[in-house]
């Protein structure tokens, strides 16, 4: 994107900052995932705290059941769902995002600067399901 024509010549548009794809080896158990079907949705909320967390896996699961796909559930802060994954759902724990992207088919997330830019670096679909404490642009400035 250009930089209108009217900022000031030391304000630059910079865009995203993107880190090195690391060298990353998974564990077997999503090594196996990844190679036993469709690439997955990766659906994950990072650190936000859900209130009812067992609502929200419940949610997330009727949606895989619904549209039939494969999907990655980052676990994240509020620790969705449980341990026992199957052939239709992983529930995952920390995995850098610069390779996991690479594996998925799409990106459900909670609209993270970090997490939009590697989906978008990777050209995954994306979905952001807003919560409050990551939109500050919905509420007035007195409110935040």
């Amino acid at each position: 994107m250009p930089k209108p024509l009217d900022w000031p010549a030391h304000i630059d548009v910079c865009g995203f900052f993107f880190r090195s794809v690391p060298n990353y080896t998974p564990p077997t158990d999503l090594d196996a995932f990844l190679r036993s079907g469709s690439p997955p949705v990766y659906i994950g909320f990072g650190s936000i705290v859900i209130e009812d967390p067992a609502g929200m896996t419940a949610l997330i699961l009727q949606a895989i059941k619904t549209l039939g796909i494969r999907a990655i559930v980052s676990r994240g802060w509020s620790k969705l769902g449980n341990e026992l994954s199957d052939d239709q759902v992983f529930y995952l724990g920390d995995c850098p995002h610069e390779w996991l992207f690479q594996h998925v088919s799409a990106v459900v997330h909670h609209g993270g600067a970090g997490t939009t830019a590697c989906g978008l670096r990777f050209g995954r679909s994306t979905t952001i399901v807003p919560f409050f404490g990551e939109y500050g642009f919905l509420y007035p400035r007195s409110q935040i």
